[in-house]
């Protein structure tokens, strides 16, 4: 039974509150960061000075219900529901001190029986693409942001509220010093964005790009693992050359947009850190995919052993060898469990529940019942001994 197991959510979220990037920003830089404002009675976000058309209810209240969205994602909208219906009833924000309070938090996890979580941005993670133009102000915003999760839910120092920070991979020297900020404040996991990194001077490079070096060599060193965390926008420019770009709030809004980007930016991002040499570089860094579900990863083996048998100089060791050896995958909880557990190993599976939000579980410990067929040692791995071992705790 999932009550009987010590439950580590490693995809649990909070929704921001309004000051989460503004608290601590230095007010020279505000224009050219996150801002709010009034137009046409909604409350908007600007992000570098422009209505930000990822979200259109950016300060989620009111909020949906956690889950409200399984069916969709289940695939069985056979009615063709639009998405405002199927959101249901909202709920004032202020109803739920769970969703931004860490004491109220805490208080819905002993409720749920959850033992601890990791805690991942929901707005945050989607801000990068906004400021790619900008360097300094996307580093500004970020150590900000890291600075308000440190203060309101915390990196881990009561064993339970894990709040992981989100390092920009931008410029070098700032990125070393936010991981070493990060270090030093106690975080247990640091999480990045999945995609090429932004450029200063426009374009982009690989995360393992060899000016990055000195970001990865201190966690290389701390052994502290990184969560690549699901975003948006990644796929902009590609999708672009398909069809126009919707001009109203963007998210769930192309259905060829959803189609090709499904787990994308993810085994694009893996792909590069093999590829270009990562592991080999930095052989103590550990990788954890979190709200990327894992359909990708039966291509992504496929291409691996590929590559490897037309290119096998150009790799330390078969790069399916790095993968199984690097990498932990969180799946989304319609995937199917038992073929990723035949490809990975149960011993690579972490649960997520993308709780509260519309699109994860209803509970947490709902994702118990999507791993039937899993043998007792097995559950509780995958529900929590996993990342336990990942994050190097107990």
């Amino acid at each position: 039974m999932a009550d009987a197991l010590r439950l580590f959510d490693a995809d649990n979220h909070y929704y921001e509150t309004a000051d989460a990037f503004t608290r601590h920003l230095d007010p020279a830089m505000a224009k050219r960061s996150v801002q709010w404002a009034t137009l046409d009675g909604r409350r908007r976000l600007l992000v570098a000075g422009t209505v930000n058309r990822l979200l259109a209810n950016p300060t989620f209240d009111p909020v949906a219900k956690p889950g409200s969205l399984i069916a969709y994602f289940r695939g069985q909208n056979v009615e063709g529901s639009d998405l405002k219906s199927m959101f249901g009833t909202l709920d004032a924000l202020s109803e739920h001190p769970e969703y931004t309070t860490a004491e109220g938090r805490l208080a819905a996890m002993d409720e749920q029986g959850l033992e601890s979580v990791l805690l991942f941005p929901t707005l945050g993670v989607l801000l990068q693409h906004a400021l790619r133009n900008d360097v300094d102000a996307l580093h500004a915003t970020y150590h900000a942001f890291n600075q308000w999760l440190l203060e309101d839910w915390g990196f881990g120092k009561d064993g339970r509220l894990y709040g992981v920070p989100v390092i920009i991979l931008a410029d070098p020297g700032l990125a070393a010093a936010e991981v070493d900020w990060a270090l030093d404040a106690g975080a247990k996991m640091l999480c990045f964005i999945p995609g090429p990194v932004p450029k200063r001077g426009g374009g982009s490079r690989s995360p393992a790009a060899a000016d990055l070096d000195p970001v990865w060599a201190r966690i290389n060193e701390a052994g502290v693992p990184v969560g690549f965390h699901g975003t948006d926008k990644v796929l902009d420019r590609y999708v672009a050359e398909w069809e126009e770009p919707n001009p109203g709030f963007a998210m769930f809004a192309s259905p060829f947009s959803m189609m090709i980007s499904h787990g994308r930016p993810i085994f694009d991002t893996l792909a590069a850190l093999i590829c270009h040499g990562l592991f080999t570089r930095f052989p103590n860094v550990r990788v954890a995919t979190i709200e990327t579900g894992s359909h990708w990863v039966h291509q992504f083996l496929l291409e691996a052993r590929s590559v490897y048998g037309k290119r096998p100089s150009d790799f330390a060791e078969p790069p399916v060898e790095t993968f199984q050896r690097h990498v932990w995958v969180s799946p989304f909880f319609e995937d199917r469990m038992g073929e990723l557990k035949e490809l990975i190993g149960a011993d690579r599976m972490i649960f997520g529940s993308d709780w509260p939000h519309a699109e994860g579980l209803p509970a947490p410990g709902d994702f118990f019942d999507e791993i039937p067929d899993f043998d007792d040692a097995e559950r509780a791995a995958v529900m929590g001994g996993n990342v336990r071992s990942l994050l190097g705790i107990t």
